[in-house]
């Protein structure tokens, strides 16, 4: 392997570097004259940022004392020209600069303003040319203004054009507009991005680029997700890592990052397939702000109409205090009835939550955040549909499908600034509940004596009380060396802890489900501890070519153990009840990389290669005693090939992100299940593989209107068939489980002035899902899942600080299939996405 790897890296710089020098040969570069600096200014007034600049430039910059006292510059991190940086710095003033010699630059008033054009919303470039920390996201529909777009993809701010990685950014802004308040609304939005529930309630399969065997709840996930900086949730199957990702009001979000492709490098365990991040708004410390939001909606079949209010305030205490305050409430009805029970919208949602942030900056270097996240989401049932019954019905035993999910988010970060060196040091602390109910009579209640406990017929449920308490410590150190080398260097620690106990109960249908047994409980308590050490070097061969290399090096340890309670012990595992699985521990040290060379066309186009890697750990079978199954499974791999291009064109009239990449999926996991106890348990078996290419294009036509299309072809497919010995069938060339081949988007939004006070807005969106196919089964039959689109369009206006906006999701009422059928627990029911929905929303900022 280590050979392979060798021959690749030698391959890649040895094509980056005649590339390099053709370039330099052929191309004209749009870059400012003069040497390249790599310069940090923090977010500050103008009339102080400017003397900064002149002292780490080294040049005297000359300004009256009252220009930009009332005007705040944006930060400058980064490598620029003094060009450059003063053109950023002076783009939203109505000031200039002039070198009157090469050591000395005059500020002055521009003798005629020129209204700066609108920047891209999603923009593509070189490293560097303008970070601005603070982007604000236009609050109306309609692209009314484009603003650069800032990620945090690389642990560090950056423009998301500079970023080679491929990854969209969605602002919480957007979200709001159309009130799409769950990853389910509107992951048909991101490339590569695959969603359905999973086997259990809230245990949804959450899948970039493919990456998946479709283990669900019980797995070990693929992908990665942060709030801020901070992990979510439990990093394996045993500790609930398969429930997958929350869902956070938009109303507490900047934006959310979806990176595709492994993170393994600079984000660890569990993001094989790619990572999703939940930005927050911080507070800040310019003025008191606020923002109030109600609305409601209907939808077809709807027991009645929904309903949210939203709201927040940002309150600086002093120069250095500031906090910011928000909560919400959220009603969703219910849109599917049970004709058999006589019940309406039975799917039903309430959901509240809020935060609570402060920020202390004691000086310019350093700064202190404090942040509290609460959510609470209650669902009554779940969207099971059965045909069999009609459109939108469903039927199950009463007092199912219950789902109780608790996210609670703590974190305090600490970063400064000691000579030329950055240093954040950020601590979080998650606790994550989950408590589940879901009918089990047709999956196992043919196998069990219905008549144990007394009362004919009965029905079975099984119920999940899942937590998982985890504490996670990270302390990087950013440093460059000299003009030409940028580091990183990283160490991180997380532990968590992950009670969880799952029973199944019989129930007496004629007693409107009420318990009258229990057959089992489960008892399976895990840990997992993790160190690690990572780093990642660029050195800038030139002002337009460098190279990224990272590496990753893990220390991870898992501990189970699953104890049998009840009846069912005895009957099918031949052993007395209670039954103590001993507890069994796994280690694994794995290491990842990433080397990625990255070459600037000119300020608007970059050009990059990625070779990365990613892991998920493996862990215990925690019965191996009790079914005789291996007594444990190992780590699983991917390694990523990968080039792209990023860029704007025609004077920012088009941006374009476009990839092609390879991942190599090694080891695999696979989901087993025991055939007579029906219990769950892993194994690896061969290899995967995901391929494909991914086009983004944005265009800007004419002011306030924005045009954004992208197409995403993916194959993800088994290369080697699963063994002989599983209880589940796929041949080599078997396509995993949710991946569409080809997926796609249109949206067009329109800004215009109505009046000289009022604004009107409009938007429209397309989303396409191509074909899918569900999960592995036990028989080569596989459930086909047609491909579907989804037409959403919003309009609204903007009076002062207020806006009202009518919004219409899957305009068209259309029935588009997620999971379900074969393989499902409910081979008959099936998970379609939401029926019409109409809604108003009114906000008012201030």
């Amino acid at each position: 392997m280590k050979t392979r790897v060798g021959t690749i890296v030698v391959a890649c710089a040895a094509a980056w570097a005649a590339t390099v020098a053709y370039a330099q040969q052929h191309f004209q570069l749009a870059v400012a004259e003069g040497p390249v600096l790599s310069l940090d200014i923090p977010h500050q007034p103008l009339a102080t940022a400017l003397p900064e600049l002149g002292r780490q430039a080294d040049v005297d910059v000359v300004f009256y004392a009252d220009i930009g006292k009332d005007t705040w510059a944006p930060a400058l991190k980064g490598r620029y020209t003094a060009e450059e940086a003063l053109r950023t710095l002076l783009a939203d003033t109505r000031l200039e600069a002039e070198f009157t010699s090469p050591r000395v630059v005059v500020i002055r008033v521009a003798e005629a303003t020129v209204s700066p054009k609108p920047p891209a919303t999603t923009r593509t470039g070189s490293a560097g040319r303008r970070a601005d920390p603070t982007p604000t996201a236009s609050t109306q529909g309609g692209g009314a203004g484009f603003e650069e777009v800032v990620v945090t993809a690389q642990k560090r701010e950056e423009r998301l054009q500079d970023v080679p990685v491929p990854a969209t950014a969605i602002t919480g802004a957007s979200l709001l507009n159309n009130n799409q308040a769950r990853l389910q609304d509107y992951f048909g939005q991101i490339p590569g991005l695959s969603y359905a529930p999973g086997f259990f309630p809230g245990s949804p399969f959450i899948v970039i680029r493919g990456i998946t065997t479709g283990a669900s709840s019980t797995a070990n996930p693929t992908v990665g997700v942060m709030i801020d900086d901070t992990p979510y949730g439990s990093s394996t199957g045993l500790g609930g890592g398969g429930f997958g990702a929350p869902d956070i009001d938009p109303s507490d979000l900047q934006r959310v990052e979806v990176l595709r492709g492994p993170q393994g490098t600079l984000y660890g365990a569990s993001s094989m397939g790619g990572l999703i991040k939940y930005v927050t708004v911080d507070p800040s410390l310019d003025r008191f702000s606020g923002r109030l939001q109600a609305g409601t909606s209907g939808i077809t079949n709807g027991n009645g109409l929904g309903y949210n209010v939203r709201g927040s305030f940002n309150e600086p205490l002093s120069d250095a205090i500031a906090i910011r305050a928000s909560g919400f409430f959220r009603d969703d009805p219910g849109y599917i009835d049970d004709p058999i029970l006589g019940l309406m919208g039975t799917n039903k949602a309430h959901v509240y939550g809020g935060r609570l942030a402060a920020l202390y900056r004691p000086t310019d270097a350093w700064s202190i955040k404090l942040s509290a996240l609460l959510q609470r989401n209650r669902l009554d049932g779940l969207p099971y549909i059965q045909p069999s019954l009609g459109d939108l019905k469903q039927s199950f035993s009463m007092g199912s499908l219950v789902t109780d999910t608790d996210s609670d988010a703590y974190s305090i970060t600490v970063s400064g600034k000691v000579g030329r060196t950055d240093i954040t040091a950020i601590s979080g602390y998650g606790i994550n509940k989950n408590y589940s109910v879901l009918d089990y009579t047709p999956f196992i209640g043919p196998a069990l004596n219905l008549t144990e406990f007394g009362v004919p017929n009965t029905l079975t449920k099984f119920v999940t009380n899942a937590e998982t308490k985890k504490f996670t410590q990270e302390i990087r150190f950013s440093t460059p060396i000299g003009e030409r080398v940028d580091t990183l260097l990283g160490l991180f620690y997380t532990h968590e802890n992950s009670p969880k106990i799952q029973s199944i109960y019989a129930v007496n249908p004629a007693a409107d489900g009420a318990t009258v047994g229990d057959w089992v409980d489960f008892v399976l308590p895990a840990s997992f501890t993790e160190y690690a050490i990572f780093a990642d070097v660029t050195y800038h061969f030139t002002d337009r070519f460098d190279v990224q290399v990272g590496a990753r090096q893990s220390f991870g340890r898992l501990t189970a153990e699953a104890d049998y309670i009840g009846p069912y012990a005895t009957a099918f595992l031949h052993k007395p009840s209670p039954f103590d699985n001993p507890s069994v521990t796994t280690k694994a040290n794995p290491f990842t990389y990433l080397f990625t060379p990255r070459f600037t066309v000119s300020p608007d186009l970059m050009f990059y290669a990625r070779l990365a890697s990613g892991y998920r750990p493996g862990g215990p079978n925690t019965s191996a005693a009790a079914l005789g199954v291996p007594p444990n499974f190992a780590p699983d791999k991917t390694f990523n090939y990968e080039v792209g291009t990023k860029g704007d064109l025609f004077d920012h009239v088009i941006s374009v992100d476009a990839s092609l990449y390879y991942i190599d999926w090694r080891n695999i996991q696979i989901f087993l299940r025991e055939p007579t106890t029906r219990l769950v348990y892993y194994a690896n078996g061969g290899d995967a593989k995901s391929e494909g290419a991914e086009l983004s294009i944005e265009a800007r036509p004419v002011s306030g209107l924005s045009i954004l299309a992208w197409a995403a072809w993916n194959e993800a497919v088994l290369k080697d068939a699963l063994p002989k010995t599983s209880s589940t069938a796929g041949a080599a060339g078997s396509p995993l489980p949710f991946s569409a081949r080809f997926t796609g988007a249109l949206s067009v939004n329109q800004s215009f002035a109505l009046w000289s006070t009022v604004e009107g807005f409009v938007g429209a969106s397309v989303n396409y899902i191509g074909d899918r196919t569900g999960v592995f089964t036990a028989t080569a039959a596989r459930q086909d899942l047609p491909a579907y689109a989804q037409a959403n369009v919003n309009i609204g206006l903007t009076y002062a600080s207020w806006t009202a906006n009518l919004y219409a999701n899957n305009v068209a009422d259309r029935r588009g299939v997620i999971s379900g059928g074969l393989g499902d627990t409910y081979t008959n029911k099936f998970t379609f996405i939401p029926p019409r929905t109409l809604g108003v929303s009114v906000t008012k900022t201030f």
